[in-house]
């Protein structure tokens, strides 16, 4: 049976993914995608609004959606929240998951990778976690879920993606 437009809209499930660098952002999603998430990674949060309209307009082509939105939007960042209240007011429904860990997870996992962080491209490491985690605070307030990856094994943090966006 056929779905109308409106319905399929309707069902329509959008999750944005956000959170510290080194919290577990880019496997939540991966992890989403295969429960049948359509992913977008890095994506400016102006653009969130109008990809998911776009995606509602797919009458049940695309019916759920995982969007990472993080600080290497760089000055794009700084619209998140404003982004957010306009959904709000809006009435356009989302689900907000904030992925996080503690700092000393977060240096471990850099200094395994020995990426840069993107806050703290040319500073120290704890300097740069410091700015973020205040910039990302009242992101977290408004968060749907929370899940500290800090201890959390990579099969334990697909189980609790599984149980939250499984069905």
């Amino acid at each position: 049976m056929e779905q109308t437009p409106k319905k399929a809209a309707e069902k329509f499930r959008p999750v944005i993914i956000t959170g510290m660098s080194g919290g577990g952002k880019s496997l939540a999603a991966r992890y989403m995608e295969d429960l049948g998430f359509f992913c977008v990674d890095n994506l400016p949060p102006v653009f969130i609004p109008k990809f998911i309209n776009l995606c509602r307009e797919t009458h049940g082509k695309i019916n759920r959606a995982a969007i990472v939105v993080d600080t290497r939007s760089r000055e794009f960042f700084d619209t998140f929240l404003h982004v957010l209240q306009d959904m709000d007011n809006a009435g356009q429904k989302y689900e907000l998951l904030f992925m996080d860990a503690t700092d000393a997870a977060i240096i471990r996992r850099y200094k395994e990778t020995r990426r840069r962080h993107p806050m703290a491209p040319s500073s120290r490491l704890s300097d740069g976690i410091r700015k973020e985690r205040e910039q990302l605070a009242r992101v977290r307030e408004k968060a749907t879920y929370i899940i500290d990856t800090s201890e959390l094994r990579k099969a334990e943090l697909k189980n609790k993606i599984i149980r939250l966006f499984g069905s």
